[in-house]
């Protein structure tokens, strides 16, 4: 059986194609194309990128034992303002992947969220600015600064919009390749 996926990952460039047939990929950038076996990966990451105008985007990383990877998304890029969300056919392809890297490489580690070391210094960062505006909200309050204080809301509000989706899908655990975490993958219409 053959399954294929086919996105252009920035909104300038050439579309990627993957074809998935038993355990070898065909990886096609339009310039080169590569030949992967599946026996040969060492790790699968998905995580959760925080897309443009307001679109989430999920990323699956494919990391070779020889260190060598490759990235598909969940967006597909049309123009610098227009991306279509692959809903099916990334949810399709990122588990036919998985299950035949599992087949191919028992071995293979499948991972959710970001490294640990970019996990752990963005969350802190995240709650220091929170509590950093929560300071100058309570000391424009003390001041009789209204404005300030409103303002400073409406920042809090807006970053915890968008960051705590990125810090809570984000963190880093382990998943089993016939159950993807769902958290991390388009919403089934």
């Amino acid at each position: 059986m053959t399954q294929s996926y086919t996105h252009s990952p920035r909104p300038f460039g050439s579309p990627i194609s993957f074809t998935l047939k038993g355990d070898r990929l065909t990886v096609d950038s339009g310039r080169k194309v590569h030949e992967v076996r599946l026996g040969a990966v060492d790790s699968v990451r998905m995580t959760y990128e925080p897309g443009r105008l307001a679109m989430k985007a999920f990323r699956t990383k494919v990391v070779m034992k020889d260190g060598k990877s490759f990235t598909f998304s969940s967006l597909n890029w049309k123009s610098l303002v227009e991306a279509q969300e692959m809903t099916r056919e990334y949810r399709a392809f990122a588990q036919t992947l998985c299950d035949a890297i599992a087949r191919a490489n028992p071995g293979a580690t499948f991972v959710a969220g970001k490294p640990w070391a970019l996990w752990l210094p963005t969350s802190a960062l995240a709650i220091a600015s929170l509590l950093a505006m929560a300071y100058l909200i309570w000391q424009a309050l003390q001041m009789g600064a209204t404005a300030v204080a409103l303002l400073g809301a409406l920042f809090v509000v807006v970053g915890v919009w968008q960051i705590e989706p990125m810090v809570r899908l984000n963190k880093p655990r382990p998943f089993s390749s016939d159950a993807l975490p769902e958290e991390l993958l388009p919403k089934a219409p």
